[in-house]
């Protein structure tokens, strides 16, 4: 995600407003009060990390920031008793549980740590582990607020990849034809059911009526920006995830020229078995694990090697210095197939 330039006490980041505003207010309530910890639900590349910076910056030295990089143990966890700053910021807190025999030990260690602390704890969450853990032990009850990053609708996208570049210094080439998909796209509302104590995000099919007028015979059509189109495209592909728009972007812009011709949809032919689905919905939750970390979870009678393998031949993982983590571009392909094969929580 981008930022603009600003004072120090103003929001700078573009499309999470809300929920820096959300934030800041639980905040507010915890300094005139008892703590309310918050919980930030993001899945991988939704601007998580551009949204963490921003509240570092905003609170500056009240801040103790850690991220987790690994599945802890008991004797990883810091002492944040003996911390001086009074919010406590801890990114990545799947890494707090594995799925093995006592793989909730240290989480349960870490929430009785943070209901019994005068501090304000900031913690993140993947998508699928907060919804796994929100079913297997009612985390949410620990959080009073929770904030969740949802799906960016394309003018938003728009406006965070063209932040990234000077005026006109983007030329947008008449060069492909738009495909029927982006007569309509899926746009994002958070709304608050009456039976829920929290808001969601459901999807609604928007028709893009200016994208089917322009395909009328010419005296009958109306103007759009091949921009508009092109973006379109991209947050279609993307399925409103910002980083992998950004990454979509990138790999089409050719010397600051973007053509709909160069916006490439990878398509996957997702095949796999009972293992196999059950290893990439893990790897999907924590967002990154180590070999051996994903061999004490499939234990003995998984042959972890071969699912691996075959999971990085479908080009739907990738894996660097023995950490496995799901490709950008089969995010949503990925995500599709395990809510259909009902793999995700």
């Amino acid at each position: 995600m981008a930022e603009v330039e600003n004072s120090d006490c103003v929001c700078t980041v573009i499309g999470y407003e809300r929920e820096i505003k959300e934030i800041t207010e639980a905040i507010e309530r915890s300094e005139s009060g008892a703590p309310s910890h918050i919980a930030i639900i993001a899945g991988p590349l939704s601007g998580r990390t551009t949204l963490v910076d921003e509240i570092r910056r905003l609170y500056g030295e009240r801040v103790h920031y850690q991220s987790l990089d690994f599945v802890l143990h008991q004797s990883d966890l810091p002492d944040f008793s003996c911390m001086s700053e009074d919010i406590i910021f801890i990114d990545n807190c799947q890494f707090l549980t594995t799925r093995v025999i006592g793989g909730f030990d240290v989480l349960d260690t870490f929430l009785r740590t943070q209901i019994t602390s005068k501090k304000i704890f900031i913690t993140t969450w993947n998508t699928y582990s907060w919804q796994y853990l929100s079913s297997v032990m009612n985390i949410d009850a620990y959080f009073p607020s929770i904030v969740s990053l949802n799906k960016m609708d394309t003018p938003v996208i728009k406006q965070l990849i063209l932040t990234r570049h000077k005026t006109g210094e983007i030329r947008f080439a008449d060069e492909g034809t738009a495909d029927s998909s982006i007569f309509f796209s899926v746009i994002h509302r958070t709304v608050h059911l009456p039976f829920m104590a929290k808001e969601i995000s459901i999807p609604w099919i928007k028709l893009n009526f200016k994208v089917a007028l322009h395909k009328l015979p010419r005296k009958k059509r109306v103007q759009i920006s091949l921009e508009d189109i092109i973006f379109e495209k991209i947050n279609r592909i993307a399925q409103g995830n910002p980083g992998v728009a950004i990454l979509l972007w990138d790999k089409s812009l050719k010397d600051n020229v973007i053509s709909l011709s160069a916006i490439t949809e990878t398509v996957y032919s997702i095949s796999l078995d009972t293992n196999e689905s059950f290893i990439l919905s893990v790897i999907l939750s924590m967002e990154s694990l180590h070999a051996k970390d994903l061999t004490a979870i499939a234990g003995s009678e998984m042959n972890i090697e071969r699912v691996l393998y075959r999971l990085v031949q479908q080009g739907l993982i990738r894996e660097d210095a023995g950490y496995y983590r799901i490709e950008p571009f089969a995010l949503g392909p990925v995500t599709d197939y395990l809510k259909k094969t009902r793999r995700l929580w």
